[in-house]
């Protein structure tokens, strides 16, 4: 055993050259170019230039659907601008080093440092004399899909201000909110900068911990002293500011953009750019890019997915040793991608919920490919007994399909028969005995190699 596991990765060796560098196909990956949103970055770029010149930026909403390019912009000005504002420090800085003699003289200068114990008093005067004259830009990126209650954002903020003084840093809980928005503040004035605050997935935060944060966000500039705040908020929902507060919408003043999404042309040249720096140029046909261009663009131009798919095709030729990438791989990893994100999905739902999807996918690998709801409560009571599990009400079991047609595991549909009134018809969207298998596990476990008590012969 010890001998294989020094051996395997010699074993495993792969024998294919796809990759050059496979981070490039992550979304997480800032490239320094985008295709196709120059327009969407000259857009706030002219909004967020003007904190440059030490004025208050307008607040900016983004709103695009999901892999559009929104928050890879937004990470991409963040970078550009901090940057600059730093390259504006330290160009005032080198002004001031360079008449330095000229207004203190080393003697004058040297009584300074002896006086105030600095080893290069210049260096310190010169960086206050830079902060007077220009205001230092920094920027704060919150995800709030992870950071998604009013605690959580303010203290995530203030401790990304000062990173590195742990001592100072707040609790990630335990302390009353007003003593955690006092501390804010103070971090906030102290770090006497242009504080330009990024909420990525705004809309969660809101529906789930209320606007009372932005409140408080888009009012905190008549508190400080020294710095100010300005916020860029990111959000899939195009009807997101209908949800808040008319004087939060009133407070906020957002300037808004909306990203369109890729169509498959411009998907492509941005699978193009990417594949440069990507893969090794003798080991992809670039129909295969084409076809990952074409298959995200169906689905609402995602460039994430394009991305996903290309990224996984090429570790699936890899993986097979295969020296070139071929369309073949990237079927199988369309496949692959799908399975992997229901079946986490599937992984995070309540026990009664996977139960009412495991009696509809057991109708269907029965060779029901359609099923009612009628059909669909009777094998759950059916399953729920077998487990000693409280059986749910009819009404209980539909609200847990009305669920699951959300999440888009199913689908359902009313048909009329006319005279014969209606039913509704239920059909899974998922491949049945690759979710079934993923849902033998725990509790359900039990339940493997037992058939519903009856199938049913209803055409429709």
């Amino acid at each position: 055993m010890d001998k294989l596991a020094n051996d395997i990765f010699d074993i495993l060796e792969l024998g294919g050259r796809i990759f050059k560098n496979r981070e490039v196909l992550r979304y997480s990956y800032i490239p320094d170019t985008l295709p196709h949103r120059e327009r969407e970055i000259q857009n706030i770029a002219r909004i967020l230039i003007t904190s440059l010149a030490g004025h208050t930026p307008s607040n900016i909403m983004i709103y695009g659907m999901t892999g559009t390019g929104k928050t890879v912009v937004s990470k991409l000005l963040m970078k550009a601008l901090q940057e600059k504002s730093e390259m504006i420090n330290n160009s005032i800085q080198k002004i001031f080093f360079d008449l330095d003699s000229e207004f203190l003289g080393d003697i004058i200068s040297n009584a300074f440092s002896a006086l105030f114990n600095v080893v290069d008093f210049d260096e310190m005067y010169g960086k206050e004399l830079a902060n007077i004259l220009h205001k230092p830009v920094k920027c704060v990126y919150i995800n709030c899909q992870q950071m998604d209650t009013q605690y959580r954002v303010m203290t995530q903020i203030a401790n990304r201000l000062a990173p590195f003084n742990e001592d100072d840093r707040l609790p990630v809980s335990g302390l009353p909110i007003d003593e955690v928005h006092s501390r804010v503040l103070d971090k906030f004035d102290s770090s006497n900068s242009l504080i330009l605050i990024i909420l990525d997935e705004i809309d969660r935060l809101v529906y789930k911990s209320g606007d009372d944060i932005l409140y408080t966000l888009t009012r905190i500039n008549e508190e400080l002293q020294r710095s100010k705040v300005s916020i860029i908020g990111i959000s899939n929902n195009l009807n997101f500011l209908d949800y808040l507060d008319s004087r939060v919408r009133s407070s906020l003043g957002a300037e808004e953009l909306v990203f369109d999404p890729y169509n498959a042309n411009q998907l492509r040249d941005i699978l193009d750019h990417r594949s440069e720096e990507a893969f090794y140029s003798e080991a992809i046909d670039h129909e295969v890019i084409s076809h990952c261009a074409a298959i995200a663009a169906q689905e609402n131009g995602d460039a994430r997915k394009a991305l996903d798919l290309l990224r996984v095709s090429a570790e699936l030729a890899e993986r097979d040793h295969s020296p070139r990438l071929s369309e073949m791989y990237v079927k199988q990893a369309q496949k692959k991608i799908e399975t992997d994100r229901v079946s986490q999905v599937v992984r995070t739902l309540p026990l009664q919920t996977k139960l009412v999807l495991y009696s509809i996918l057991q109708q269907k690998i029965s060779g029901r490919m359609k099923t009612t709801t009628k059909e669909v409560v009777e094998t759950y009571s059916f399953y729920a007994s077998k487990l000693d599990l409280t059986v749910l009400g009819r009404r209980q079991v539909v609200n847990l399909m009305n669920e699951l047609d959300k999440l888009g595991l199913i689908q359902t549909k009313v048909i009329s028969f006319g005279r014969h009134g209606r039913t509704t018809v239920v059909e899974a969207n998922v491949p049945g005995a690759d979710i079934i298998n993923n849902l033998h596990n725990g509790l359900l476990s039990k339940l493997k190699g037992i058939k519903p008590r009856m199938l049913y012969s209803t055409t429709f």
